[in-house]
């Protein structure tokens, strides 16, 4: 792997003033922390997200630059109006960050009551595999986690790309340290999280995307202080290294505007950035080339 630095803000400021950027899940956490700093350096940042009171407070400590609209982005036409009213307000799209993220599995493990943490173990909401039953039907897994994690940026990148094909652009995800590693606790957010990887390794490879000057990639984040994972062992304990939703936030800004970052990955643990692809392309070579044999 290899290890980057942030861009300075000279650079960042270049790069991002009078850009259009939407950034989604920006109520709060990492998607704020991006939405904060694009702003800062000059970007036109349009916060999108659900919650539509914590949208509007988040909006209000950005300054003038930034505007909000609520959005569920699970719902493709919903979506469809989202980067249609962008456009019609701000203008070109330059940059997309697809950040908003659910984990209810991880619910389980924020739960100190045994009593009520086994009472959810047997939803299948917080447990895909529990033996819930509706009479003497076994109850399916839910997928709305899916929705959320995977479908909506499945929704997010069909149309970044179709409004940036003429001029370019940038497309961020925010994946998961759960996009490389297995999290036993919670299979469907690490699940998510590979298919959004996935999904970035594939598409920055299309033809189509790259002779449009367009570039996607993924920011992965280790254990980052936000909401989703209040109440965790791990965030209490002061030796555990963790990343705050700022030093996300740079990660996401620098594979936002430096040079090379098409199809790229960038893991993040504490405000150390390393580039995990380049390293993963070099296995899968070796896994590949005996098949070029025959």
């Amino acid at each position: 792997m290899t290890t980057v630095s942030p861009l300075d803000h000279h650079l960042l400021q270049e790069a991002m003033s009078g850009k259009v950027a939407i950034v989604t899940g920006a109520a709060r956490g990492i998607g704020l922390a991006t939405a904060s700093l694009l702003s800062r350096n000059g970007a036109r940042v349009v916060v999108v997200d659900v919650l539509e009171d914590e949208l509007k407070k988040a909006c209000s400590t950005l300054g003038p630059l930034a505007t909000y609209r609520k959005c569920d982005l699970s719902d493709w036409n919903q979506q469809v109006q989202l980067f249609d009213w962008v456009l019609e307000t701000l203008g070109r799209i330059d940059l997309l960050v697809c950040n908003a993220a659910i984990n209810p599995e991880i619910s389980l493990l924020q739960v100190p009551d045994g009593e009520k943490r086994q009472e959810m173990n047997s939803q299948v909401g917080y447990n895909y595999l529990a033996d819930k039953k509706e009479g003497s039907q076994l109850r399916p897994p839910s997928t709305r986690l899916f929705e959320i994690n995977v479908n909506a940026v499945v929704y997010g990148l069909k149309l970044g790309i179709h409004h940036m094909k003429k001029h370019g652009g940038r497309i961020v995800i925010t994946g998961s340290a759960g996009a490389y590693v297995p999290v036993p606790s919670q299979p469907l957010y690490t699940a998510s999280k590979h298919a959004v990887l996935g999904l970035m390794r594939s598409t920055s490879m299309i033809d189509e995307v790259i002779q449009s000057g367009i570039s996607i990639s993924l920011v992965a984040p280790w254990l980052t202080v936000t909401s989703m994972v209040e109440g965790l062992d791990a965030v209490r304990h002061p030796n555990t290294l963790k990343s705050s939703p700022d030093d996300v936030a740079v990660a996401i800004a620098y594979a936002a505007a430096a040079e090379n970052t098409n199809g790229k990955g960038f893991w993040v643990q504490g405000q150390m950035i390393s580039e995990v692809e380049e390293s993963y392309g070099e296995v899968s070579q070796r896994l590949i080339s005996p098949l070029n044999r025959f």
